[in-house]
C-alpha cells in the first residue's frame, strides 16, 4: 500500500541543511514510509496524536491524516534528537 507523505517547510529546510550522508538517510526513510516499509512510532502524553521516526541523531515528527486517496502522513517538524521534543512542545504550546 502506498502512503502519501507531505513535507512541510520547516522539515524540508532542515533536511536540506544537513550534510550529504544525513540528507540521504533522511530521504531514504521518508521513501520507506511511502512504500509502507516503515511505520512511524506514536508519541505519548502531551504529544499524543503525533508520530516520530528516528534517523540516527535526527527525529522527524509526523501527523497522520486520512487523505482522499488513502493514508497520509505530514512531516511537521524535524530536528536533532537532543532538542526535537522540547522545541516541538514549545511550538505546539504544550509545555
Amino acid at each position: 500500500m502506498r502512503i502519501e507523505v507531505i513535507i512541510e517547510e520547516q522539515p524540508r529546510e532542515f533536511i536540506q541543511r544537513q550534510p550529504p550522508e544525513a540528507r540521504r538517510k533522511l530521504r531514504a526513510v521518508i521513501h520507506a514510509v511511502e512504500r509502507g516499509e516503515i511505520f512511524p512510532e506514536p508519541l505519548e502524553d502531551d504529544l499524543d496524536g503525533f508520530y516520530k521516526i528516528k534517523v540516527d541523531r535526527h527525529r522527524l515528527i509526523l501527523q497522520f491524516e486520512a487523505g482522499s486517496s488513502g493514508p497520509l502522513f505530514k512531516i511537521v517538524f524535524a530536528e536533532r534528537r537532543q532538542v526535537v521534543y522540547e522545541l516541538f512542545s514549545q511550538i505546539m504550546g504544550v509545555e
